[in-house]
């Protein structure tokens, strides 16, 4: 099987030699991956050094969306662009996946206008895979794509966390709980109170009520938690801030300087898997989930490593027909089945 995945070349805090880069030495490795660029052909073509693989092509697109560009802005004076370039060809099957690490505001806008919601669905969510103390894959929603939802809203995130967590854990019916300053039910903001009122009231779904955020990690209570934009975006930037400082701290005391390689290949032996877990690179893309096609969203400051792990990850979506089974099971807890 074959997989096409659409890759945004414009978007990113690196330069455009990252993504191209990464395309290419994938395109190389994998005969069974065809990658295309979309953007600037003539700037994609200059950044370009050796041979282009057959399974590497580029689509031009002129408009280019700034990381500070208004959704509304981008999605409406900028249809030349290559986020609307790249949702235009998963539209009408010229691929499978689109992933980028440009506007994540932009790239929302466009998919919920041109690819669309499931039915039954109000509003896509920002969806990631979180490591834990106790081994379990955590699936944590909405991590960017809206930031003031209504009850209604939470609840449909609920719903498709759930569904995702069902198809890449075979739990057939996962944990939910909503991320909360505690876990009494009189707790919390108006909207997390609702928000739980509702999932108890219109769904069938294994919910659990609240979960602390010094539950997340430690504790495997829930398999799904979720939470607002603006409260996951926030929790998503610490955890990498502070695996970050940790990982500073501990090699400044295990592997300074003056100890050189030995001290480097000793720190990474005894501590480099484990926090590698917590690197955004690693996972590479967020799946924005409640929409028609298979969309991956990444850090603003992916680098190659990134832009590969999310492209393959998405390329394993697409092999198991991610999409197709992840509708099924949406449609299925929405009828309450």
């Amino acid at each position: 099987m074959t997989s096409t995945v659409i890759v945004d070349a414009m978007g990113g805090d690196f330069p455009l030699n990252v993504p191209v880069q990464a395309a290419i030495d994938l395109c190389n490795e994998h005969n069974d991956l065809n990658i295309i660029l979309t953007g600037s052909e003539a700037e994609i073509k200059s950044v370009i050094t050796g041979r282009i693989p057959s399974n590497f092509s580029i689509v031009n697109a002129e408009d280019e969306i700034l990381m500070n560009d208004p959704p509304t802005v981008a999605f409406r004076k900028k249809q030349n662009s290559s986020v609307h370039k790249a949702v235009e060809l998963l539209v009408n099957n010229e691929g499978d996946a689109f992933f980028s690490a440009g506007n994540t505001g932009a790239i929302v806008a466009t998919a919920f206008f041109k690819s669309g919601l499931l039915p039954g669905i109000s509003r896509p969510a920002l969806a990631t895979v979180y490591p834990s103390a106790t081994f379990h894959k955590l699936i944590v929603l909405d991590l960017g794509a809206t930031i003031e939802p209504k009850p209604e809203n939470i609840k449909d995130y609920a719903i498709l966390g759930s569904a995702y967590s069902f198809l890449i854990t075979g739990k057939e019916e996962p944990v939910v709980g909503i991320l909360n300053v505690g876990t009494e039910e009189n707790k919390g903001s108006r909207l997390v109170v609702e928000s739980a009122e509702l999932i108890r009231k219109a769904t069938s779904l294994n919910f659990i009520g609240f979960v602390e955020g010094n539950q997340i990690f430690v504790d495997s209570c829930a398999d799904v938690v979720v939470t607002d934009a603006f409260t996951g975006n926030i929790a998503l930037k610490t955890v990498e801030g502070l695996n970050e400082t940790i990982h500073t701290l501990l090699k400044s005391k295990i592997a300074p300087p003056k100890w050189g390689k030995v001290g480097s290949f000793f720190f990474k032996r005894i501590f480099g898997e484990t926090l590698s877990k917590f690197q955004y690179n690693l996972y590479g893309a967020a799946l924005l989930l409640g929409v028609n096609h298979l969309i991956g969203i990444g850090h603003g400051k992916s680098e190659e490593t990134a832009y590969k792990n999310a492209i393959l990850r998405l390329k394993k979506h697409i092999e198991s027909q991610f999409i197709r089974k992840f509708k099924e099971k949406v449609d299925k807890e929405l009828q309450g089945k």
